[in-house]
């Protein structure tokens, strides 16, 4: 059996730059890191002694004798592309729930396709398993969104990730000492905002739309990050999340924007909402005697994380 697990992502800064429309224009520049909350996949081919039905679990269970015939299309078409014949076992689960903003449909992805190269026994670096999950999601599926997910969820790490005009991308470490990313790591917060997103109107809505000024932050963050100017840093994730919002009426509601306010009065150097937009998590930077208040007001809405650096792995057992 093949045990596989992908890491969700924390976009800093440059969300939205990663679109196909924007950076074979402009190029993209983004800032973030990849935390402690994974998509797990197991995957086996199933003995023909128990049947010869593939079993496929998620938040459903579907029985199926031909790979086509699945209902769930990522699944369906990730198995697809890698010509499964046979019967299969394969079990998904996550440690936080889905369409929240944290990269997790390509982490669940960047997966499955990780666990179904072990099983055909194929040799494949993390970079071949990213560009299969893009050309699955972006291609093949048609579902709109960027390519920065599929990076992270590979590479895993605090990083930045350069996306040149042809879609080509180097990722690497942001150059910061390592007390300063624990430091910067204890700062932050993700608050949940009781909400999914459901549809992918909030994605079309970012395409086509000016997103230099959000790219120019993003340059500019690195200096901050660099020199270490962490209320800077705040100033500028909040700013990013103002230019964001304007980019369509789609990317914030009424409960967003109260909790964001809320979070800014309280006295947080910046917060912004994470993904697509329209629901999911709020990250927030903030000083200690600021996370202190915030966890006394969104107690049962607030996930505790880590940064991680390993990104895709998996094991045979």
């Amino acid at each position: 059996m093949i045990v596989v697990k992908a890491p969700m992502r924390i976009s800093l800064f440059g969300g939205t730059t990663d679109y196909k429309s924007f950076y074979e224009k402009h190029g993209s520049l983004i800032v973030g890191t990849t935390i402690n909350k994974y998509v797990y996949n197991t995957i086996r081919y199933r003995p023909f002694i128990v049947g010869n039905e593939s079993i496929i679990t998620y938040s459903k269970l579907e029985k199926v004798k031909n790979v086509g015939d699945i209902k769930n299309p990522l699944i369906r078409e990730t198995l697809k592309y890698y010509d499964i014949k046979n019967p299969v076992e394969l079990n998904f689960a996550s440690d936080v729930p889905s369409r929240t903003g944290l990269g997790g449909s390509s982490a669940c992805c960047v997966s499955l396709a990780k666990s179904v190269c072990e099983l055909l026994g194929r040799e494949t670096d993390r970079k071949t398993i990213c560009q299969d999950a893009i050309k699955i999601e972006r291609e093949i599926l048609k579902e709109t969104g960027g390519i920065q997910d599929q990076i992270w969820a590979c590479y895993g790490g605090f990083n930045t990730i350069t996306i040149n005009y042809n879609g080509d991308f180097i990722v690497k470490p942001v150059a910061i000492s390592h007390d300063f990313i624990r430091y910067f790591e204890s700062s932050l917060m993700l608050i949940y905002s009781d909400q999914q997103r459901t549809s992918n109107v909030i994605a079309k809505s970012h395409i086509d739309k000016d997103k230099e000024k959000i790219l120019e932050i993003a340059k500019q963050a690195i200096v901050y990050l660099q020199n270490e100017m962490i209320e800077d840093v705040g100033k500028l994730l909040y700013q990013s999340w103002l230019e964001k919002r304007n980019l369509s009426t789609f990317i914030s509601n009424d409960r967003i924007d109260e909790m964001i306010e809320d979070i800014i009065k309280t006295g947080a150097y910046g917060a912004k909402l994470l993904g697509a937009g329209g629901a999911g998590f709020i990250l927030v930077l903030c000083n200690r005697a600021v996370k202190q208040k915030l966890k006394e007001k969104y107690n049962s809405n607030i996930v505790d994380f880590e940064f991680e650096t390993t990104g895709l792995t998996h094991e045979v057992i």
